[in-house]
């Protein structure tokens, strides 16, 4: 998946079980995802994951990408990068 922010474009990683305990570490929590009351602090994990960036680089980047005419939206596609994720799929898959 490639995605976009402040005019920039990024190449996802595969999502495996190690790439979920890191997000998690960060605050990304697949549980809540989306849902809880630190929907801005999980982007901002999210975009850390995706970047590399630090996460108050990547608050900066959201910031930009904001003052410069982007939509929270187009931030928040960020957690497409786990739900469409192959790993998402088996996990949540009914047995």
């Amino acid at each position: 998946m490639i995605y976009k922010l402040n005019n920039k474009e990024y190449q996802t990683k595969d999502i495996n079980f190690r790439e979920m305990v890191k997000m998690e570490k960060c605050g990304v929590n697949i549980m809540t995802l989306g849902k809880d009351s630190n929907l801005f602090g999980q982007a901002v994990c999210m975009v850390s994951y995706i970047t590399g960036l630090s996460k108050e680089k990547s608050a900066e980047e959201i910031d930009s990408h904001l003052d410069n005419g982007g939509t929270i939206e187009e931030v928040f596609k960020c957690f497409e990068v786990i739900s469409t994720s192959d790993f998402f799929k088996k996990v949540g898959a009914k047995k």
